[in-house]
């Protein structure tokens, strides 16, 4: 009788356990296996270029500016907006530079990237620097509404105007960044107003270098550069820094050669304001650009309709980050200039009922 109890216990626990396998199995047949979320570039292999929208989050990368300059911190901005509206979402910022940054995201190598908006439609149409049209860029808001082209020049300088420079074939030292980027153009279209060239300045015994921004202040300090010319937010981190121990003037453009700027490059007029430094003591005319955030074609509708929604969302967030955003609103987000908007941008701009 033991013995058949005994057996009897052994056959439950064996078929306790049968069934309880048998309930795992169709447990995990009926889940199905595990999809794993990819990145998907522009030819749809599995890539880290264009990524997408998973499981209702974003997975993207965005490229700035250098590290530790204000692009830098514009781009974090956006990045932070994104991921508050967006659970789980794992949005990576790389370091980047005005002119590369078109480029990386017209070939789909990172699929977001902060341009002025100059610059993006010179990559776009194929124009200098770039030696061919990258038509997949796409716009998606303006970030920045107003950059402008602050000419600074040392205090001590004999003249203190560029119309007197000019006039005078000043030995002017001039620091420039990279040809081809935003305040080189500028700079060089500010010269042909005049009828100058950098070759007419590197005759009249002066000197033109192609130096960033660090290093141009540097060599100011050791008088061995005059002056400089770039498209900046203002005020700009590096121009403080440099004033703690330069004395320094920014000139007024003249408004004919802001006219001829403006249409030769696709600029508007701006004026900074007396004050926006401490050594400013009156406004200054002169041009600007917005920053605006760029985008490949190929990336989802939905996706780009969330990153704008998002930069829409946290204006005043923003605002806590740069006192550029500040000057950000959802009227001035769509002034993108002459890059087409990516149908998700233009989607939301739409419901928003600022575009038909």
């Amino acid at each position: 009788m033991r013995l058949v109890e005994k057996l009897s216990r052994k056959y439950r626990i064996r078929l306790l356990l049968g069934l309880m396998l048998i309930g795992l199995v169709i447990l995990v047949a009926c889940k199905g296996p595990e999809e794993k979320p990819s990145k998907t570039d522009v030819s749809g292999e599995a890539s880290g270029s264009v990524e997408s929208t998973v499981n209702g989050s974003i997975q993207t990368t965005i490229i700035g500016g250098r590290t530790g300059g204000a692009w830098s911190v514009f781009t974090e901005g956006i990045a932070e907006s994104i991921r508050r509206d967006n659970n789980n979402s794992l949005v990576t910022v790389e370091p980047g530079g005005i002119v590369e940054n078109p480029l990386t995201v017209g070939t789909g190598k990172i699929p977001y990237g902060l341009s002025y908006a100059m610059t993006g439609y010179a990559a776009y149409s194929g124009d200098e620097p770039y030696d061919q049209a990258y038509e997949d860029i796409r716009a998606i808001s303006v970030v920045i509404p107003s950059n402008y082209y602050q000419f600074i020049v040392r205090a001590d300088m004999e003249y203190n105007s560029l119309d007197a420079m000019m006039e005078n074939q000043a030995p002017l030292r001039l620091a420039v960044d990279q040809k081809g980027s935003a305040g080189e153009k500028i700079t060089r279209s500010i010269l042909q107003g005049y009828g100058v060239t950098y070759e007419d300045i590197i005759s009249w015994g002066g000197s033109v270098d192609h130096l960033g921004g660090a290093k141009t202040f540097e060599l100011m300090s050791d008088k061995r550069v005059d002056a400089t010319g770039d498209a900046v937010s203002v005020p700009s981190s590096d121009i403080i820094e440099a004033s703690t121990t330069l004395d320094l003037q920014i000139l007024s453009i003249d408004e004919k050669i802001i006219q001829a700027v403006s249409e030769d490059l696709g600029m508007v007029p701006g004026t900074i304001e007396a004050g926006s430094y401490e050594f400013l003591e009156e406004d200054v005319d002169t041009v600007n650009t917005p920053a605006i955030l760029i985008v490949h074609k190929d990336v989802p509708e939905e996706e780009v309709y969330q990153v704008t929604k998002a930069i829409h969302g946290n204006l005043d967030y923003l605002g806590t980050v740069h006192e550029e955003f500040k000057n950000l609103t959802v009227e001035s987000m769509i002034n993108v200039g002459n890059v087409p908007l990516h149908p998700g941008a233009k989607k939301y701009f739409e419901d928003q009922g600022l575009v038909h």
